[in-house]
C-alpha cells in the first residue's frame, strides 16, 4: 500500500490539490440551490468596509429601517431582520467578521463588475447573491484542499482525495455552507486551518506556531460565537501538550479579543453585540436539541451525514493504534462542546437543510477520520478492513446523496417553510423527512 507523501513531495501534492479544488468548485457552482437569509447584506457590508471604511450601512440610503432582530417570520420583517440600529446607524446584525474576511474576494467580484449595491445606493440583491455564492464556493473549495493537505500527511494520495471530497460533498459543506455566505463558512475554514496546523506540528514533532494558532482561535470567535468552544478546547490542549508556547499563544489570543471588544464598542456601543449574548441560550431545550441535532430524520447529524458514525467507530475500534491520541481527544472535545452549545440554543427547525448548526464540527470529524483511517491501516486485520471499507463506501454514498438533495432540490429546502415542519414533532417524524420532500407527498393528517 502506498505511503503518505512527505513535505518534500510538493510537486506530487500540488497536482491532486488543484484537481480537488477545481472539481469541488465546479460541483458547488453547478448546484442550483442558493440560500440567502441570514447572509443578506453580508456582501454589502464587505463593500461598505472596502469603499467607505465603516460598518454603517447608512452609506447606502435605500437600506431599510431594521425591525425587531430575529423576527424573520413576519412578512414585513423578512428582508430586514438581518439589520440592527446601533449608535444611531444601521448596521449588520450578524457577526461582521465574515464580511471583513471576505473583502479580498468581494473586491475581486467588484473588479469584474459584480456589486452588492446599485449606483444610486440600493441593495442589488442579484449582485449580493452572486457574490455570496461565489465567495462561499471558492472558500469551501479551498477548505477541501485543506482537508486534502491534512490527510496526505498520514494517508496515501488516493485515500486523501476520497477523504477530502467525501468530507465536502457528503456533508453540510455541500448542502449548506456552499449555498450562501453563512457565518459557518469562515468558521469552518478557520477550523480547518487550526486542525491542519496542529496536525502538522504533531506529525513532525515540532512546536506549534503560537502566534498563528492564537490568531485563528480568536478570529473563529469573532466570526461566530460558537467559536467559544475553540477558545476553551484549543487553549487547554496548548497548555497540556505545548506548555512552553502557551504564554505566546495566550498573549496573541488576548490581544485579538481586546481588539474585538474595542470594535464592538465603537460600532454597537457595548462590549458584546446582541448576537453574541449568552441570553440567547435557553437551557430548558437541551433534551430536544440533543436528540434533534443527532438523530432526528430532518436535522440529525447521524441521519444526514452517516459517515460520522463510521468515523467514531474507527476511533473507538482502533484507539490503541491512534498515532496522535491527544488530537483525537481535542477533536472529540470540540464536537462534544459544540453539541452542548447548540443543543442549549433556542432549538427550532430553522429555514435550512439538514443539521446546519452542526456544520462547525465537520473539520474535526475530518481530523478524526484521518487519525482513524491511519490507525486502521496499521492494524493487522485484512479481512475486517475489507468489510470496513465496504461499509465506509456505502455510508459515504448515502451521505453524498443526502446532502446533494439540499444542494439540488428547492423542494427539500422549502420543506422548512411548510406547515408540517413548523412544529417540533415534524422534525422527528419519519413519514415525511426533509430529504424526501419533492419525492413523496406529505402526510394528510
Amino acid at each position: 500500500m502506498a505511503e503518505s507523501l512527505q513535505r518534500d513531495d510538493g510537486g506530487r501534492i500540488l497536482r491532486p490539490q488543484i484537481i480537488v479544488f477545481l472539481f469541488s468548485l465546479a460541483v458547488f457552482l453547478a448546484a442550483p440551490v442558493i440560500e440567502v437569509s441570514d447572509s443578506r447584506y453580508a456582501a454589502l457590508l464587505s463593500e461598505c468596509f472596502w469603499r467607505h471604511r465603516t460598518a454603517e450601512l447608512d452609506e447606502y440610503y435605500k437600506v431599510p429601517v431594521p425591525g425587531p432582530s430575529g423576527d424573520a417570520g413576519r412578512p414585513d420583517e423578512a428582508n430586514k431582520y438581518q439589520l440592527v440600529k446601533a449608535r444611531g446607524h444601521v448596521t449588520y446584525f450578524f457577526p461582521h467578521a465574515t464580511s471583513m474576511l471576505s473583502i479580498p474576494l468581494v473586491a475581486a467580484m467588484n473588479a469584474v463588475g459584480v456589486s452588492a449595491a446599485t449606483p444610486d445606493g440600493r441593495l442589488n440583491l442579484a449582485g449580493e447573491i452572486r457574490i455570496g455564492r461565489a465567495v462561499a464556493s471558492v472558500l469551501m473549495a479551498g477548505l477541501t484542499c485543506v482537508f486534502f493537505a491534512m490527510a496526505v500527511m498520514m494517508l496515501p494520495v488516493s485515500w486523501s482525495v476520497v477523504v477530502a471530497l467525501g468530507a465536502s460533498l457528503g456533508s453540510q459543506i455541500l448542502s449548506t455552507a456552499s449555498r450562501g455566505l453563512w457565518s459557518h463558512d469562515w468558521e469552518i475554514f478557520l477550523y480547518g486551518l487550526i486542525a491542519h496546523s496542529i496536525l502538522s506540528a504533531e506529525h513532525r514533532g515540532a512546536r506549534i506556531r503560537a502566534v498563528w494558532l492564537g490568531t485563528l482561535v480568536a478570529w473563529i470567535y469573532f466570526v461566530r460565537p460558537t467559536g467559544v468552544v475553540a477558545i476553551f478546547a484549543v487553549s487547554v490542549y496548548v497548555w497540556w501538550v505545548h506548555r512552553t508556547e502557551f504564554i505566546a499563544y495566550a498573549a496573541i489570543l488576548t490581544g485579538w479579543l481586546a481588539a474585538f471588544v474595542g470594535y464592538w464598542w465603537s460600532v454597537f456601543g457595548m462590549i458584546l453585540p446582541p448576537y453574541f449574548m449568552a441570553a440567547r441560550m435557553q437551557f430548558q431545550n437541551f433534551a430536544v436539541g440533543l436528540a434533534g441535532n443527532l438523530i432526528s430524520p430532518s436535522r440529525g447529524l447521524f441521519v444526514m451525514v452517516p459517515t460520522t458514525l463510521f468515523v467514531l467507530y474507527l476511533v473507538v475500534r482502533y484507539r490503541k493504534h491512534l498515532a496522535h491520541r491527544q488530537l483525537a481527544v481535542l477533536a472529540l472535545a470540540q464536537i462534544a462542546g459544540l453539541e452542548i452549545v447548540i443543543s442549549n440554543f433556542y432549538w427550532s427547525p430553522g429555514f435550512c437543510y439538514g443539521p446546519r448548526y452542526f456544520t462547525d464540527a465537520i473539520p474535526w470529524f475530518v481530523l478524526l477520520a484521518i487519525l482513524g483511517l491511519d490507525a486502521m491501516r496499521h492494524a493487522q486485520d485484512a479481512a475486517r478492513h475489507r468489510m470496513e471499507i465496504a461499509a465506509a463506501i456505502f455510508l459515504l454514498a448515502v451521505s453524498v446523496a443526502m446532502n446533494a438533495r439540499g444542494a439540488w432540490s428547492y423542494e427539500a429546502l422549502n420543506w422548512s417553510r411548510s406547515d408540517y415542519a413548523g412544529h417540533l414533532p415534524g422534525i422527528f417524524d419519519w413519514r415525511y423527512p426533509q430529504f424526501m420532500a419533492g419525492l413523496i407527498a406529505p402526510p394528510s393528517d
